[in-house]
């Protein structure tokens, strides 16, 4: 009786073992998987125009780095439109003093290079809204990881980092069928 209740015992754990490693290789599998889509979602961001990069650090040119709060320091692009709202620190051409970039604007000479190898996109814009306007640059990642950085005529060379959120499409919602009230 105690060698058939060892043996049942020993089987038990081999089969435990067994499916924890099918388990684990599902869960690797879902992770790729995932992984795949997020990459797709960023490939189709940035090549429709589509896209907010949150903003979490600020790099000073003299060395060092500020946390951002990415809910408050954002570039926006979407299509001709874009948005700038980001912390500035450094030197100033201007009589009056900066201490942020916040600009509603145009996206003009908009310039989209792909690099396949490593599987980034750089993208060179101008940003005008009439009286300002700035220059940006952008290296974007496979995985949404984003390094921009932002000149103009009254503001010194700045750099932030940050990460992609694709925009959702733009699509027209058919109306109800029957009365609307």
């Amino acid at each position: 009786m105690k060698k058939i209740l060892i043996i049942i015992t020993a089987l038990m754990v081999i089969l435990s073992c067994a499916t924890t490693k099918e388990a684990k290789l599902s869960r690797i599998e879902l992770r790729n998987e995932k992984k795949i889509v997020e990459q797709a979602l960023i490939k189709n961001a940035v090549e429709s125009r589509r896209f907010i990069i949150k903003l979490d650090k600020l790099y000073f040119s003299y060395g060092g780095f500020a946390d951002l709060i990415p809910r408050a320091n954002y570039m926006i692009i979407d299509g001709e439109k874009a948005i700038i709202s980001a912390a500035y620190l450094g030197r100033q051409y201007n009589i009056r003093g900066i201490a942020g970039i916040n600009m509603f604007g145009k996206a003009m000479n908009y310039e989209l290079t792909s690099d396949l190898t490593r599987g980034s996109y750089d993208i060179k814009m101008k940003v005008n809204n009439g009286n300002t306007s700035f220059d940006v640059y952008l290296r974007i990642s496979k995985n949404g990881f984003c390094s921009a950085s932002v000149s103009g005529l009254k503001i010194d060379y700045i750099r932030y980092s940050g990460h992609i959120v694709a925009m959702k499409d733009k699509t027209n919602t058919p109306l109800p069928e029957g009365n609307v009230i």
